[in-house]
């Protein structure tokens, strides 16, 4: 892994500015590079070349950081598939606009993700190439490591324009809480098994600890994820199922329906409201600026809702915090229908086999992908006696280092290939976790791809509207009645009838042709 390569294509670099955040890698068994097999290329045959364009929380690194870890990925794909790869990162908050930007130039971009946006828009405008013809040959790899049906979502017309990456595929919701508090209080959190018998729990903490912030307000949106789209059984079809704009659809009835009239939505609203009043959530819960982080580590938050795709969750809070924090799971996993996410290949792209062949890398090899996520080891990152990635000598932390981009290990490729970090899973763990990703529960509308652009207009104005409302409706702090009444009378006005009754026809023809 120290061989240094004779010639090395040297690339500008185009950085962007840093957004901070918070994560870490949590879990996957890395084979490293000397346990690939390799695909020799021919002397006489000069390398592709390659434009990734990827994306990071952490420090944008130094060009030189950047271009060392460029280096070693060329000196390994070169030999393996005759590839030469230049990275290209920008922070995550300005990913899409830089690669917009470099998609309407006309600038080399052969391998990019629709990141936090839909996909289908870049299928439909033919800037999504069709990699059909590459899932038995350069992708083969790939398609035997994807999680069941996890082509559907960039399927169309039995055309595949894309990949997922593969993240958590069973996501069960959860309240991660102050472990401490509850034993010194006697609270049995066996007991708790779906969101309502929290109630029991708040009151005797608050009880206890009257100036305490019982919920984390920041992380209220994954309630509303956990209730109603993985105990009510609600698919939002391509919207945020915590703020849909454009109608649901409940796993027994393909009847597309406003969210927002529901009786579970309702209800739900409902059970925030008497936390509000009762204390629970701040006074400030809908406003204010304070982080997870800040108020985790400050001692005086009980707990917040998380998706517990890491089971071990709580043992990063107790690293990260300082406190002692468990889990407890209120609903189980059901993963819905989405369009947004994919990794594409550019259909500008000189040499697609060569792109393919980079992306297979991406969910099949443990050397690149930790790669990318770690840096080098020895240098940016070293391995613990289980496995696990530590921060290099002489460093305190993993974040501190010359490159690393572990925030973000699961946004491409697949996680599992991804060293662990102290508190992640490994050994039976690990494969534990594994196997209930690949059998995760799918909606009856998985791979549903919803296009609104014809109607984008109404669309972003209902998003707009809601946009006003969920905060105050996540964590209780508005009348549930007035406010529902108020946001729905607005939504109809700004066309989300007209929005649900196009999804309703797309989604009766997608159901036909199944």
């Amino acid at each position: 892994m120290k061989k240094k390569i004779l010639a090395i294509l040297m690339a500008t670099l185009t950085v962007g500015s840093l957004l901070s955040g918070c994560g870490g890698a949590q879990s996957g068994d890395a084979t490293g590079k000397q346990e690939s097999s390799k695909q020799e290329s021919s002397d006489s045959e000069e390398p592709a070349e390659v434009v990734f364009a990827y994306m990071t929380q952490n420090n944008i690194p130094e060009s030189s950081e950047l271009e060392r870890i460029q280096n070693l990925i060329n000196d390994y794909t070169v030999d393996k598939i005759n590839t030469k790869v230049k990275l290209v990162l920008f922070s995550n908050s300005d990913y899409m606009n830089q690669v917009n930007l470099m998609l309407a130039s006309g600038e080399q971009l052969d391998l990019f993700q629709a990141y936090n946006t839909s996909h289908l828009k870049y299928i439909q405008d033919g800037t999504a190439l069709d990699i059909t013809e590459y899932l038995d040959s350069d992708l083969k790899e790939t398609t035997e490591t994807l999680y069941d049906g996890f082509l559907a979502p960039t399927t169309v017309e039995g055309k595949t324009y894309g990949i997922l990456n593969m993240g958590s595929n069973y996501v069960p919701g959860g309240f991660t809480y102050r472990e401490d508090i509850t034993e010194e209080l006697g609270i049995d959190m066996s007991q708790v098994t779906k969101p309502e018998d929290l109630t029991a729990v708040f009151a005797k903490v608050k009880e206890a600890y009257p100036d305490m912030t019982i919920i984390d307000p920041n992380r209220a949106n994954a309630l509303f994820e956990s209730y109603l789209g993985k105990i009510a059984k609600i698919d939002p079809l391509g919207d945020n199922i915590a703020s849909s704009v454009s109608g649901v659809a409940y796993q027994d009835n393909a009847t597309v329906v406003d969210m927002y009239e529901t009786t579970d939505f309702k209800e739900l609203c409902e059970l925030t409201r008497s936390w509000f009043e009762a204390g629970y959530y701040a006074s400030d819960a809908a406003t204010t600026t304070a982080t997870t982080a800040e108020l985790l580590m400050s001692g005086n938050c009980f707990g917040t809702f998380c998706g517990l795709g890491n089971p071990k969750i709580a043992q990063q809070y107790t690293n990260n915090y300082g406190h002692p924090f468990e889990n407890v799971q209120i609903s189980d996993s059901m993963i819905w229908s989405g369009n947004g996410g994919a990794w594409m290949v550019n259909s500008g792209c000189k040499d697609p086999s060569a792109a393919c062949k980079f992306m297979n890398l991406l969910y099949t090899d443990a050397y690149v992908d930790n790669l990318l996520v770690y840096g080098e080891e020895g240098v940016d990152y070293k391995l613990d006696e289980n496995g696990c990635a530590v921060a290099p000598d002489g460093y305190t932390d993993l974040n501190s280092v010359a490159y690393t981009d572990n925030m973000n290990y699961y946004f491409w490729g697949n996680k599992w290939l991804t060293y662990p970090v102290v508190g992640g899973l490994y050994g039976e763990e690990k494969e534990t976790n594994k196997q209930q990703n690949y059998d995760g529960d799918h909606s009856n509308y998985y791979g549903f791809l919803y296009d609104y652009s014809d109607k984008e207009a109404e669309y972003t104005a209902c998003l707009n509207i809601v946009e006003e409302y969920k905060k105050s409706l996540w964590v209780g702090a508005a009348d549930v009645d007035t406010t529902l009444a108020e946001m729905t009378k607005r939504l109809k006005a700004a066309g989300m009838d007209d929005l649900i009754q196009a999804k309703q026809e797309q989604l009766d023809a997608w159901m036909s042709s199944k």
